[in-house]
């Protein structure tokens, strides 16, 4: 499934997603938000989630993740972008957002009597940098315009465990039965391991989330050779995005398939201002980074 409209006023975007060759249920959901501020600012945010726990309870959990989001996003980011220049109070904002969404699927498991759980990652762009903020193993890259691929979040798996502590290979977790083990998400366990990052962005540059039904039947190799061979065809987000899912369908993927992709749709914004952007956000780079 593709959304069709792939252009707003500031921004590029696109989205599809697949249940899998073997799923009969899509428990992945997402979300894109595009706005501006009172000060004229344009500034876009998207969300990814990955249901745990079958029968439905996957699809239940990641939509009461995204529901808060989108409350979140309605009643809390307004305020929070006109604050002022840098990220320290939004990021505090999001990371009790995280905490509350926990908490409601912590509660609802309780009520069901079985546990339910999501994975969920957040990522907001404004003036040329963004905060991002992340639980699980969904991913978010930042794709420069020579088409390569930097990872900006950091799977909480333990097949990504034992690869970080040379105990595996990648060839190895790729067929281990426990390569999808999470060991953080939302909704099973009263502590969570946030993590939260900053950084900046160009007018070039794009970010694609996904969910590991898609990164797990195309690398970040794949991803990069893909997005080269069809650079010259000039396709926008949308075709790129289909492009993406039906590799992974190619590829056999027994698991739900979600691709976003967004990027600036202009370099509006002078060297100058840029500069001052720049500035204004430059000591929020340093604290969040890889924190907890």
């Amino acid at each position: 499934m593709s959304l069709k409209t792939t252009f707003a006023v500031h921004w590029q975007y696109g989205v599809a997603t697949h249940s899998g060759l073997f799923q009969t249920t899509n428990e992945d959901r997402s979300l894109l938000r595009i706005g501006v501020t009172d000060q004229g600012e344009p500034y876009a945010a998207a969300a990814i989630a990955d249901g745990m726990g079958g029968s439905g309870d996957g699809g239940m959990a990641s939509e009461t993740a995204l529901a808060a989001v989108k409350l979140w996003l309605d009643e809390q980011l307004p305020g929070l972008l006109n604050a002022g220049p840098g990220w320290k109070p939004l990021a505090i904002s999001a990371e009790r957002l995280f905490h509350s969404v926990n908490g409601q699927l912590i509660e609802l498991g309780k009520r069901g009597g079985r546990r339910i759980g999501t994975t969920l990652t957040l990522i907001l762009l404004l003036n040329e940098t963004y905060y991002l903020c992340h639980t699980g193993d969904c991913r978010v890259y930042k794709v420069t315009r020579s088409n390569r691929v930097r990872l900006l979040t950091k799977d909480q798996s333990w097949a990504s465990e034992q690869v970080r502590k040379g105990r595996l290979s990648l060839q190895q977790v790729r067929k281990h039965p426990k390569r999808h083990v999470l060991l953080h998400c939302l909704g099973m366990q009263t502590e969570l391991k946030l993590i939260a990052r900053t950084g900046f962005y160009t007018p070039n540059d794009r970010f694609l989330l996904c969910s590991d039904g898609f990164y797990d039947r195309v690398t970040d190799l794949g991803i990069e050779r893909i997005l080269k061979a069809e650079d010259g065809a000039g396709l926008g987000l949308q075709p790129l995005c289909d492009l993406l899912l039906d590799r992974a369908l190619d590829r056999q993927s027994n698991d739900n398939i979600s691709v976003l992709m967004l990027r600036p749709a202009a370099a509006r914004i002078t060297p100058w201002r840029r500069f001052i952007h720049r500035c204004k956000n430059f000591y929020m780079l340093f604290p969040v980074e890889w924190r907890k």
